[in-house]
């Protein structure tokens, strides 16, 4: 039974990060390591990041970003990636990837994805004052379900944050991309969500760790209708230790 799981956002081709990623959650000793796609599009190599991901058995969907690269579409977007330049059998690779991924854990249900489902242009947010909200109809179906998902893992929006639901929890994993590349745990023992950010140096900092169970702190929504615009985003990057080697 999978107890403790590794969490990546999307790739973006950082093939440095991901390595760095990899190896740092095997430390960690995680017994399964998802990924919330999008390995096309960025400044690395992405014949490297599909091969690591390949490597690790890493369970990994496929996002907008491959789909665009798979297809030839929408490659203004910034350091845009064409299909020629991926090798056939990293066409077969990203071709292959699932919308979603079930895995049965000690905690219930994992339901990987990039946006919602089978849309991976979706967004959740419950809204701030200076954001939007962003409902999703089809979250709020798995929700509904009488044994939905205990754990929702999304990806798309490069924030790594935690929505508290009634009988979920939806983790976006963020992104290896930009100045808030870092990983996640998710460790069904303890019952706890902790981050740690990837520093361009090297380093490791770790971030706070956040209780599945002691909520009080917390808004707990009954599925995204109800979400009203005035939340306090829970972030998995802010930082609150120093810096360490690993």
């Amino acid at each position: 039974m999978i107890q403790k799981i590794g969490i990546i956002g999307d790739v973006h081709s950082e093939h440095g990060r991901l390595r760095r990623a990899l190896d740092w959650l095997e430390q960690q000793s995680v017994d399964a390591i998802v990924c919330t796609g999008d390995v096309a599009d960025g400044r690395g190599c992405i014949e490297q990041s599909w091969r690591a991901l390949q490597s690790a058995r890493v369970h990994t969907v496929s996002g907008n970003h491959d789909r665009w690269l798979l297809t030839d579409s929408v490659r203004h977007v910034a350091h845009a990636q064409c299909r020629a330049q991926v090798s056939e059998k990293g066409i077969e690779f990203l071709s292959r990837l699932p919308k979603i991924v079930r895995l049965e854990t000690l905690g219930g249900e994992l339901r990987l994805c990039h946006g919602v489902a089978e849309d991976d242009m979706a967004k959740v947010w419950p809204g701030t004052e200076a954001t939007p909200i962003r409902r999703s109809e089809e979250l709020d179906e798995w929700l509904a379900e009488p044994k939905g998902p205990s754990f929702v893992i999304n990806g798309h929006m490069h924030f790594r944050t935690l929505i508290d639901f009634k009988h979920c929890h939806l983790v976006n994993a963020g992104t290896l991309k930009g100045q808030h590349a870092g990983v996640t745990v998710l460790d069904l023992l303890s019952r706890e969500l902790s981050s740690v950010n990837l520093n361009d140096d090297g380093s490791v900092c770790r971030t706070r760790c956040f209780s599945l169970d002691e909520r009080s702190n917390r808004r707990i929504w009954n599925n995204t209708s109800a979400f009203d615009g005035r939340w306090q985003p829970v972030s998995l990057a802010r930082s609150v230790a120093k810096k360490s080697a690993g």
